[in-house]
């Protein structure tokens, strides 16, 4: 593993890495981390990591100019910068200052990042590997460099966590002993959202969200479930509740019936706007990631956020959670925006989830569930209508295993709303255009009468657009008297 294609890997950057060269100049700078990482593993890196002597941020920046990148400060504290190139590449570079490269590899994280190889003039040297990397490369291992590795940076535990599960690796045992005795609550809350959310992305995620759990750490990231995970019942609740969501994910079950919608849910984004470089980063847009399954997931976790609150004991020893739908839905936005950072679509989507997460419970329960009901439920809820039911459906599922009566009624829904965008697709007999040539004015009224009409068209109660204009003339004549006026 010593011989990496190093030289091969640089080469293909083209005059990005002659400038690199060319700036060196009689700095000491050296390829460490990431990249050398993916080179064991047989994968053609697309980051770079730098560990330059002097200032890493005034090299980045100088660097950016030369090759005509985008610069953004990373870190001022730890002399931290990234350039980004033609939005595919990124060049992270970090300062160490007067000292050796042997006392920066010291302080890293893991083994498998503690590796490097300088940039010389002819070319790379040989490789830096103090602490062992490759053979932990080999045994695909997650290990610190050192007993005080976290101690350091106590964000490195869920750093290793999602490491550990975007590679495919395992997490030695050392860390997890370390996580018993650092605290996140002095650490950056972006930088936590960050991390949180990339761990949640990734399948098999609720073995590290138990053992957050266990270490007490989950409750320094999100304190106002401290109560909940104090329930054993609520704990082991919540914790079945991610646990199955997750599964659902992963083996959709009867869910893969629609998997189009299954799909157009996954692929989104909870922005369809580009966010400009001054706006709030977003941290799962920022790692590259689609977020929704860690969302959900999220949800998952906080569902139930508000029971201990709301927790009401009748005289004959029958326990209710009123309102805890909502005081949770309030709670968790909360939470999500100044314990995580995360930005208002995110914020929004996880508020909706909590909010509504009883919803389809009450459907699935009514006596007798009405199309206008279904069409209604998917209305209000817009693009989370799919994300609430897998979170309905494991909600249930970890309170009395598998329920065929919920299955049915999701299957029955989506069924209804598939065949109803097939119609509507065709054609919506009436729009806001017509309603504006018949002289009224565009306001809030608008959505009540579309969707109205709407139901009749998909009720077949009306076929033709003079059928929806009848419609309106006979059952609102109030909107044309003041049109009219």
């Amino acid at each position: 593993m010593n011989q990496l294609p190093v030289k091969t890997a640089l080469s293909r950057l083209g005059r990005a890495f002659d400038r690199l060269v060319e700036l060196k100049a009689d700095r000491r700078l050296f390829l460490v981390g990431g990249a050398l990482r993916d080179l064991a593993l047989g994968k053609d890196p697309a980051d770079f990591d730098f560990a330059v002597s002097g200032s890493g941020i005034r090299f980045a920046a100088d660097f950016a100019r030369r090759i005509r990148g985008r610069l953004v400060v990373l870190s001022e504290d730890d002399d931290e910068a990234r350039v980004v190139w033609h939005r595919t590449l990124t060049f992270d570079f970090n300062g160490f200052g007067n000292r050796t490269i042997a006392d920066d590899l010291s302080r890293r994280d893991f083994t498998i990042n503690a590796i490097a190889c300088e940039i010389l003039p002819e070319g790379v040297s040989e490789l830096l590997d103090p602490y062992a990397g490759q053979e932990d490369i080999g045994r695909r291992l997650i290990r610190p460099v050192s007993d005080s590795s976290l101690n350091l940076d106590p964000l490195r535990l869920l750093r290793g966590m999602r490491l550990a599960l975007e590679l495919g690796f395992e997490l030695d045992a050392a860390i997890l002993r370390q996580g018993e005795s650092v605290s996140l609550n002095h650490t950056a809350a972006e930088r936590i959202g960050m991390e949180l959310l990339r761990i949640m992305e990734q399948p098999g995620s609720s073995r590290f969200i138990e053992d957050l759990v266990r270490l007490g750490r989950l409750r320094e990231i999100l304190p106002a479930l401290g109560d909940l995970l104090d329930d054993a019942d609520l704990r082991r609740h919540t914790l079945r509740t991610y646990r199955k969501i997750e599964e659902t994910i992963a083996a959709p079950g009867f869910f893969g019936r629609f998997q189009p919608e299954w799909a157009a849910y996954f692929d989104q984004w909870t922005s369809g706007e580009e966010a400009s470089e001054a706006d709030q980063p977003d941290p799962a847009k920022a790692a590259g990631l689609p977020f929704r399954r860690a969302l959900l997931k999220l949800a998952g976790l906080l569902h139930d956020l508000a029971k201990p609150a709301t927790r009401f004991t009748t005289t004959k020893g029958e326990v209710h959670f009123y309102g805890h739908d909502s005081l949770g839905a309030r709670r968790a936005a909360e939470m999500a925006r100044d314990r995580l950072r995360l930005s208002r679509p995110q914020v929004k989507m996880l508020r909706t989830l909590v909010q509504e997460h009883m919803r389809l419970h009450l459907l699935a329960t009514a006596p007798d569930l009405s199309e206008r009901a279904i069409r209604r439920y998917f209305r209000d809820l817009g693009p989370e209508a799919f994300g609430l039911m897998i979170l309905c459906y494991a909600d249930g599922w970890a309170t009395a295993g598998r329920t065929i009566h919920l299955e049915d009624t999701i299957t029955r829904m989506l069924e209804q709303k598939r065949a109803e965008d097939a119609i509507v697709k065709v054609r919506r007999l009436v729009t806001g255009h017509d309603l504006i040539a018949l002289g009224l004015k565009p306001g809030p009224a608008f959505k009540t009468i579309l969707e109205e009409l709407e139901n009749l068209q998909l009720e077949g109660r009306i076929k033709t657009t003079e059928e929806g204009i009848a419609y309106l003339r006979t059952a609102m004549p109030g909107l044309f008297a003041e049109s009219d006026a």
